[in-house]
């Protein structure tokens, strides 16, 4: 793994960082400073900054200050920087160190206009073991020069000091000179995250007109500290092809959703993403990085050792927003919280890191759209996105920002799957307006279970409720294909059949012929495996078994994801979709009783009342609106798509299949024809099938911490096998996709107020689709009040299925239990 070292004992550093030829501030004066403190670096024509070391009252120990202005004495612009402690390999690597890093604060200043100046806190320790310093004594140091600055100078966390210290801090200030969020629930390192992520969504979307997705792009995350860690859980959640991390500590860079890799130097990536020690892309490094990297933007301070490094990335037509904008996240908090203490004590976090995205996001377009999407010309063009220095400090932007990115609705629909779009189509046929948020990058994201290209639909159930739930079903869908224009169902028939299984989640064979004939459903009925396969050429592996199979003819499949996206455009303009948008927050106690949703995106959304129809994530929604939870297993289900021949295609029927469990076999197999996969391209006249389970692999869980996309060999090899017993003619497996199925113990779904204002789809259990819009006019029933289309009786959360058991009661088991 190659990482240059963190601390700077084993680093020559440079003597300042690029900066902005265009805006360098004059040499300042700095009366009556020496006489308070030893000036170690007097300012010049070459450079701005002054150093002062301050008295440290221990052993091994220099306090050195570093200002890029002239804010000793002035208020009005004062200096801000954090507090680094360092074994510095000299007191001179100490000195230059807090020259780079004041100037740098300086550019990340001047680049928002936060209202302050640059400056910075460097500690140089003699020990290479940190701990043995006194931090009590170190931070009254600080806090003395802070009060000789007479507040001229704010500061905060940097590297090695943290919240302990800060309670040094505030204590030894009796509150003030502190910036480091003292009683408020921002994080600073989130806050730098938000702005990294801000500036690669804003690079992006200004190169090549935007013709890049971050879906097409492989990002590498070089270091997974608790910023780099931020940023690549977010590039995973927007979408991206694939997120690569490396650190210099292994296990830091096993991330749910990420690819650890060893050398980030020699490892191909499309986006480069900084986030560990400074200088860590060398000349070396930059020459001879894997060839089709486009983009460079982190959250490092000074990623380039040098000049001539970035200058070799820019030849290579690599795009670089300097850290001034991509790492500014912390100084903009900072800079809310000098504007409006109050404000940022009591904000919904949130709300400041979707702030500190959207304008880091501006910048970094603007500076990319004035250089003309030429590297070579960002340098250049920086003064173009710099404000001037007089004006309000962009702290003060805060509030109205707020203001600016909060809606009300009448309803809020919190999930974009089958459910949610349901609803939203049927609240708009009564005229009530929504807003509906899903935190993937499309409706039905392939990280829930309403995407695809098919599901069943059948009233071939061994349950008359469920048959005749379809039938009024299919006329609804009738109604949104209309609407929508879009053909969304296409008959196929649908075959079932093996053994003699009992009730299973889909039913049995014997119990849907009993419901079919019951309801004088047209069908057909096979006795024995000789006659399915006498029907069905393709099933030659049912001969000699002992199966019986019944077929309805009338049913087929639904196309998936685009019915979703059928619904939410038959919806128009009363439904706003807002996707990318992740609920942190739901309080159902508002203003006049109103639901009042905060997103990550900083959004605030105010509705009437709310739905909850985002499947495994349902128990996280109510826990954070203080609803009680409700007893549901989130299953990994698996599938895949198989290669076989057009002519041989033709003859694969829609079939479900049923065998009795064995071990990790659940027993549960189907298959779609070649018509129902129109997302996998056909090449040289080969088709594809879908086959799947309807299992679990391994255990159930209770929520999504753990899900496991990439699902389980093992259950794989059955899906083969199954193939190749069932489907001989049938190639081999091309891909395999592992979704969530949110289940409940008695296989009905929830659909139910849970409060007032609030109501609850959840646990499709697998079988939910096919009454899609059904489902949606059930939902909207419970909100008006109306009459519900079916009898709601049996998806009540309150049934003892489903009802999670009170706290108390657990403590009562586990105590008995004991």
């Amino acid at each position: 793994m190659k990482f240059l070292p963190t601390a700077l004992t084993a680093m020559s550093l440079l003597p300042t960082a690029l900066a902005f030829s265009a805006i360098a501030p004059p040499i300042p004066s700095f009366p009556k400073l020496g006489d308070a403190f030893k000036i170690v670096k007097e300012p010049d024509s070459e450079c701005s900054a002054i150093v002062v070391e301050a008295d440290a009252k221990q052993d091994g120990v220099n306090l050195y200050i570093a200002l890029d202005s002239d804010s000793y004495g002035h208020t009005s612009r004062p200096g801000n920087g954090g507090i680094r402690l360092l074994n510095y390999k000299t007191e001179q690597c100490a000195i230059d160190d807090a020259v780079r890093l004041a100037k740098g604060m300086t550019r990340k200043h001047d680049m928002f206009r936060t209202g302050f100046s640059g400056a910075k806190v460097v500690v140089k320790s003699d020990h290479e073991d940190l701990s043995v310093i006194e931090r009590k004594e170190l931070m009254k140091n600080v806090a003395e020069a802070l009060e000789t600055f007479e507040g001229g100078m704010y500061t905060g966390c940097d590297l090695n000091t943290g919240d302990k210290d800060m309670d040094y801090l505030v204590e030894a200030t009796e509150d003030k000179y502190v910036l480091a969020g003292r009683n408020s629930q921002v994080d600073t390192n989130i806050a730098t995250a938000s702005s990294v992520i801000g500036s690669i969504l804003g690079t992006v979307e200004a190169m090549n007109n935007g013709s890049h997705e971050i879906s097409d792009l492989t990002f590498t995350v070089q270091g997974c500290g608790k910023v780099g860690s931020t940023v690549a859980k977010e590039l995973v959640r927007l979408g991206a092809k694939h997120v690569q991390t490396c650190d210099l500590y292994p296990a830091a860079a096993n991330i749910k959703g990420c690819t650890p890799i060893d050398d980030w130097t020699g490892t191909f990536c499309d986006f480069l993403v900084p986030c560990a020690n400074s200088l860590a892309i060398t000349e070396d490094v930059a020459l001879n990085f894997p060839k089709g990297i486009k983009y460079c933007v982190g959250a490092t301070n000074s990623p380039f050792a040098n000049e001539k490094a970035r200058e070799i990335f820019d030849k290579r037509h690599v795009m670089h927003i300097p850290e001034s904008i991509s790492s500014a996240g912390a100084i903009l908090a900072d800079s809310v919280e000098w504007s409006d203490i109050d404000l940022y004590q009591t904000v919904e976090p949130a709300k400041m890191y979707g702030w500190i995205r959207d304008i880091s996001r501006e910048k970094a377009s603007d500076l990319a759209s004035h250089a003309g999407q030429q590297p070579l010309e960002v340098t250049s063009n920086l003064d173009q996105v710099v404000p001037d220095r007089e004006g309000k400090p962009v702290g003060e932007d805060f509030e109205r920002w707020i203001e600016d990115n909060s809606s009300n609705t009448e309803t809020l629909i919190i999930g974009g799957g089958l459910a949610g779009t349901a609803t939203a189509f049927s609240l708009s046929e009564k005229g009530i307006k929504s807003t509906l948020l899903e935190q993937g990058s499309s409706l039905a994201p392939g990280t829930g279970s309403s995407n695809g290209d098919s599901r069943m639909y059948r009233k071939m159930y061994s349950s008359e409720f469920f048959s005749k739930m379809q039938a009024q079903a299919l006329e609804r869908w009738d109604d949104v294909e209309k609407k929508s224009g879009t053909k969304l169902l296409q008959q196929n028939g649908l075959l079932f059949y093996g053994e003699d299984t009992g009730e299973t989640v889909e039913g049995s064979v014997l119990g849907a012929k009993e419901v079919m004939e019951s309801l004088g459903l047209p069908h057909k009925f096979y006795a024995t495996g000789d006659e399915i396969a006498d029907a069905y050429p393709a099933l030659e592996g049912c001969r000699g078994k002992p199966y019986s199979g019944v077929c309805e003819d009338t049913a087929g499949h639904i196309r998936a994801s685009k019915a979703c996206q059928a619904m939410a455009d038959g919806a128009g303009d009363k439904c706003n979709v807002k996707l990318n948008s992740k609920i942190v927050s739901l309080d159902l106690e508002g203003e006049n009783g109103k639901v009042v949703a905060v997103t990550e995106n900083g959004e605030t959304i105010t509705a009437d009342n709310a739905v909850i129809s985002c499947g495994a994530w349902t128990n996280s929604v109510l826990e954070m609106a203080n609803l009680p939870t409700m007893d549901l297993e989130v299953w990994q289900v698996q599938w895949a798509h198989y290669e076989v021949d057009s002519d041989v295609a033709a003859s694969i029927p829609q079939a479900f299949h049923f065998r009795k469990e064995n071990d990790i076999d659940g027993g549960l197999y189907y298959v779609f024809p070649s018509s129902a996969t129109e997302s996998i391209q056909n090449n040289d006249g080969k088709s594809y099938v879908k086959v799947g389970v309807d299992f679990p692999t391994g255990d159930a869980l209770t929520s999504m911490e753990s899900f496991n996309y990439e699902g389980s060999e093992k259950v794989l090899s059955l899906i083969d096998g199954w193939v190749k017993e069932h489907l001989p003619s049938v190639g081999g497996r091309i891909n395999s996709y592992c979704h969530p199925y949110t289940m409940t113990s008695d296989s009905y779904f929830i659909m139910d107020k849970v409060a007032d204002n609030v109501a609850v789809f959840s646990g499709g259990s697998g079988r939910a689709f096919k009454f899609g819009p059904l489902i949606g006019d059930c939902m909207t029933s419970l909100l008006t009040g109306e009459k519900a289309p079916v009898d709601l009786a049996p998806f009540s959360a309150s049934r003892g299925a489903v009802a999670s058991t009170p706290a108390s009661k657990k403590i009562e088991e586990k105590v008995l239990e004991l």
